[in-house]
């Protein structure tokens, strides 16, 4: 029979070896484990260097061709106003929006060329100007307007030049046929 002192002593050194075992595996791990760590952290960090930095490039960028865009639409105006100047200068043009548009760019425009822009109040007479209708549906006043159609109803607010120069052209063509139609009176 085994006596209860070797037991004793297994059972001990069963434990000092479990306490070896985590003692060296936790210090030798744990090395590895941070060294991998900053590895990971270490190429993150440059990932976010570089996302920083690209987006401080695509900012630069995008402002340069927005300035870009600004100078291009400027010169496109002012060719606008060297070509509808004479035709346009004088001319009154009355306006008339939905509360929610904002027009400051299309008045602008056309105060540009030389025309007059004036605020439109339901009802006035539009013997001496054309009328520009900003507005999704046509208002239902546009129709008892008396005398010949003077007036443009756009559904939608000119955004690019190209839509501007348009916007003008219809207006010089209604502004000739106003004048054409007087004349003849």
């Amino acid at each position: 029979m085994i006596h209860f002192r070797y037991h004793l002593l297994s059972l001990t050194a069963v434990f000092f070896a479990l306490g070896v075992g985590i003692l060296l595996g936790g210090t030798a791990g744990h090395a590895w484990f941070a060294v991998g760590e900053q590895e990971v952290l270490a190429k993150m960090e440059a990932k976010y260097d570089r996302a920083l930095k690209s987006n401080n490039e695509l900012k630069q960028q995008m402002n340069q061709l927005l300035s870009e865009v600004e100078r291009s639409n400027e010169e496109v105006i002012h060719l606008m106003a060297m070509r509808y100047s004479s035709d346009l200068s004088g001319s009154k043009v009355f306006v008339w929006h939905e509360p929610e548009l904002k027009l400051e760019p299309i008045k602008r425009l056309l105060r540009t060329v030389g025309v007059d822009v004036l605020p439109y109040a339901e009802g006035r007479a539009l013997s001496d100007g054309l009328l520009l209708v900003f507005a999704h549906e046509e208002p239902s006043w546009l129709e008892s307007l008396p005398g010949p159609r003077h007036w443009l109803q756009l559904q939608q607010i000119p955004d690019s030049p190209a839509k501007q120069w348009a916007l003008l052209e219809k207006v010089q063509k209604l502004l000739t046929e106003m004048r054409v139609e007087r004349e003849k009176s």
